[in-house]
């Protein structure tokens, strides 16, 4: 059996709290990308995206 599309997928958990309070509202999501991007530059490209529109962005583990 021969697989012509080969994908990658990106899930996203998101948390939007007060501080360092508990999360009061938590959306996850995901999204298709393609197969030969490195996932380092999958990252600087969602942090720079992030970034350029006024975010303040930390990355955690």
């Amino acid at each position: 059996m021969e697989i012509n599309d080969i994908y990658k997928y990106c899930h996203v958990s998101t948390f939007i709290s007060y501080g360092n309070s508990t999360p009061v509202y938590k959306q996850t999501f995901k999204f298709k990308v393609n197969s030969n991007i490195h996932h380092s530059l999958l990252l600087d490209k969602i942090t720079s995206l992030l970034k350029s529109d006024g975010f303040k962005v930390e990355l955690k583990s």
